[in-house]
């Protein structure tokens, strides 16, 4: 495939069938992000189709200063966001207390099975954060983004990067009474 931004330069001087291209090499990708937030893959899917459109009728906005990939990124976070939100309170709350009848074992499969087990409780108090918080854990912990790569998709300073994941770390310690 050719240099993104000459393939860029192509679609913006009105050989936009080039953007096919782009379509290609990036649909998995957004995809998946769209998919770790919006569970249902039929929406997922319409959800990734929109961020497309999006992309293709702010591609001028582009200027270069970040990967085409973070760019995008920040548009299909957004765009998953705002859909979160539209759709907001039809969480089911989570189930109080999973964890209590896991017991201490020196087992091997045991251990593997009880970590996941924990690691499943800890997605799901997640899910009930704020908005922000979640946002911040997901990027850092799970999609392993660094400070800057956050504050880029975010669109937000460092610092405030550190802080809101310093209180989302704090309220996951309240939530499991740590």
């Amino acid at each position: 495939m050719e240099n993104e931004k000459e393939l860029i330069k192509k679609i913006l001087s009105e050989d936009s069938e080039f953007f096919g291209d782009l379509i290609f090499k990036y649909q998995d990708f957004v995809f998946n992000v769209v998919k770790k937030w919006i569970r249902v893959e039929e929406e997922a899917e319409d959800i990734t189709q929109d961020i497309f459109i999006k992309a293709y009728k702010k591609l001028s906005d582009f200027r270069g200063d970040s990967k085409f990939s973070v760019w995008l990124y920040r548009i299909a976070y957004t765009t998953s966001i705002n859909w979160i939100q539209r759709k907001k309170g039809k969480e089911i709350p989570m189930e109080e207390n999973k964890l209590e009848f896991l017991g201490k074992s020196e087992d091997p499969i045991d251990l593997i099975v009880e970590r996941e087990m924990i690691l499943a409780e800890i997605k799901e108090v997640i899910k009930i954060l704020p908005l922000k918080y979640k946002v911040i854990l997901q990027l850092h912990y799970f999609e392993e983004k660094s400070y800057k790569e956050i504050a880029d998709i975010l669109n937000i300073p460092i610092n405030t990067v550190k802080i809101q994941l310093l209180r989302a770390k704090a309220l996951l310690k309240k939530k499991f009474d740590i």
